[in-house]
């Protein structure tokens, strides 16, 4: 089966895989990102209720549905200045964590609202919010140096289960997703997951996905992973 597929943060990493691998794979796939690279990638920045909106409509023009929503574009503080070695709840300024949450958290719901009638028009849509096992509560509260990329997944896996109760009687299912401690440039060299390996279990994991599974936090490996 192929699907009519939107995923955002395409530009590198993690997002940009998947983005490749549905692409080989025949699926339909929009790839948006904050600076696109060639005239063919989509513009998009979270950050911007007017890019989300100029999105949307530019998603309405090219597609008839989206079964497929990967809400892939994270950031942490880093992103907006924050000193590496100051990330913690007690020396992180206010602005660099509502940076991140805005980015997030605010982002992908706005998106998510946005793109709303076409995802209705799939029957059967899924919507994949690329979490962290650093949202838990229990993994979280001992990991992770930085409070605000912490907080943001957590919120984000709130915004995910939430969505799924108002959505599941459309027939969309809605799922939180560890994607694993990637090998990317947010990863760091200590990371344990290859970027290609993830991509694929992703890929695989979507592509069995069904209402059973609505509301859950899964990691790219399809199994429970602890709230």
């Amino acid at each position: 089966m192929t699907f009519k597929v939107v995923i955002t943060g395409a530009g590198r990493g993690l997002g940009a895989v998947l983005a490749d691998l549905g692409t080989s794979a025949g699926h339909d796939v929009q790839a948006a990102m904050r600076s696109p690279k060639k005239a063919s990638d989509l513009p998009l920045d979270l950050d911007s209720e007017k890019s989300i909106e100029a999105f949307a409509a530019t998603m309405a023009s090219r597609l008839d549905q989206v079964d497929v929503l990967i809400n892939n574009a994270g950031v942490d503080a880093r992103a907006f200045g924050a000193d590496p070695a100051k990330r913690g709840p007690f020396d992180i300024s206010g602005e660099h964590l509502l940076a991140t949450m805005r980015t997030n958290v605010v982002g992908p719901m706005l998106l998510t609202r946005a793109l709303l009638p076409l995802l209705r028009a799939a029957g059967t849509a899924k919507i994949i919010n690329v979490s962290s096992q650093l949202g838990s509560m229990v993994v979280g509260r001992a990991s992770g140096s930085d409070v605000a990329y912490n907080a943001s997944k957590a919120a984000l896996n709130s915004l995910t289960v939430k969505t799924a109760h108002l959505l599941g009687d459309d027939g969309i299912t809605t799922i939180a997703l560890h994607p694993g401690w990637l090998k990317t440039d947010m990863g760091g060299e200590r990371a344990t997951t290859d970027v290609e390996e993830a991509a694929a279990k992703i890929w695989q994991l979507i592509d069995r996905l069904g209402p059973e599974q609505n509301g859950s936090f899964l990691t790219f490996e399809g199994e429970p992973h602890i709230w």
